[in-house]
């Protein structure tokens, strides 16, 4: 495990969420002098830690955790320009620097690099923003036919990622595909992926369980607390899994059965799209089964000559 470490300047520890990876990062960084940086793009959010399995308190240090007030955004290139600075910062400390999340557009920026978008004119984007509150449910079958490039990578639900697309369409020209695949890694960096691939019905049961702790440890305070902000119901906070069906439970749209079932739903969908985006991705990977040390030294073991 040494050996493997020392080959590598930084670790992605990876995985569907309810997955394990937290604990894992932990047992992870105490054994090899490591520290955690948050690759999580709501556990970013200091007014969201139970929704979002912020980890507790640690011994270890936890880096990009609960930074962020509710009106800010946490972009990518903000992420990415810390995350850059703390890798740099762990490497100089002779500190393993293990990068720990389940969002997808973050990690692939840390090892492909920023798409290099021309810069968006103001009119265009406020242009697409009320388009797209205007056509409403039918907003993504209209971004469709703009670029069918997009059908199988961004999901109709997702006005946010349709109308970042649609304005990068109508401004160069081009999909934001062909932006996507021009990305270029900005660092001199060796890094190696981790990714934690439970059995599915298990994973299921552990959201299934997590989200009923989380309503009896104070999730319906949370989201009451995030109302009396008003927020945009854009922001991105407001969309995290449970926000909106909480939301609908205080407004008497929904049970709180109900709300809690349709937050178990939604969070085992988003487990099954990481699963499918790590498995389509991610090309070289150590992927284990359990989220536990034992497991991943069996896994070098048997991987030895592949990596």
């Amino acid at each position: 495990m040494l050996e493997f470490l020392s080959a590598i300047d930084f670790l992605i520890v990876a995985g569907p969420t309810a997955s394990g990876k937290s604990g894992f990062a932990i047992e992870l960084a105490e054994r090899f002098n490591g520290e955690i940086i948050n690759a999580d793009s709501m556990q970013v959010y200091k007014d969201l830690s139970i929704l979002t399995a912020r980890p507790g308190e640690s011994a270890i240090p936890h880096r990009l955790y609960g930074v962020l007030e509710a009106h800010q955004n946490g972009s990518v290139a903000w992420w990415i320009s810390e995350v850059y600075l703390l890798i740099k910062d762990c490497i100089r400390r002779s500190k393993l620097p293990i990068i720990v999340g389940g969002t997808g557009l973050y990690l692939r920026t840390l090892t492909h690099g920023l798409s290099p978008v021309p810069e968006i004119e103001p009119e265009l984007r406020q242009k697409v923003r009320n388009l797209c509150h205007e056509l409403g449910s039918t907003f993504a079958e209209y971004v469709f036919e703009v670029d069918p490039l997009l059908k199988d990578r961004v999901r109709p639900s997702d006005p946010q990622r349709l109308c970042r697309a649609l304005e990068v369409f109508w401004q160069t020209g081009h999909s934001i595909n062909f932006w996507h695949g021009k990305s270029k890694p900005s660092h001199p960096y060796k890094y190696q992926y981790v990714v934690i691939e439970p059995d599915r019905f298990q994973l299921y049961e552990q959201i299934n369980n997590r989200f009923q702790f989380m309503i009896e440890n104070g999730a319906i305070e949370e989201v009451q607390n995030l109302r009396k902000l008003e927020l945009s119901a854009d922001s991105p906070i407001m969309k995290a899994i449970g926000v909106p069906e909480l939301n609908a439970y205080l407004d008497n749209h929904l049970t709180l059965d109900e709300a809690m079932q349709k937050a178990k739903q939604n969070s085992r969908n988003y487990a099954k799209r990481q699963m499918t985006w790590f498995r389509g991705q991610v090309s070289k990977k150590i992927v284990i089964c359990s989220p536990y040390i034992d497991t991943l030294l069996r896994k070098l073991d048997e991987d030895k000559d592949k990596i």
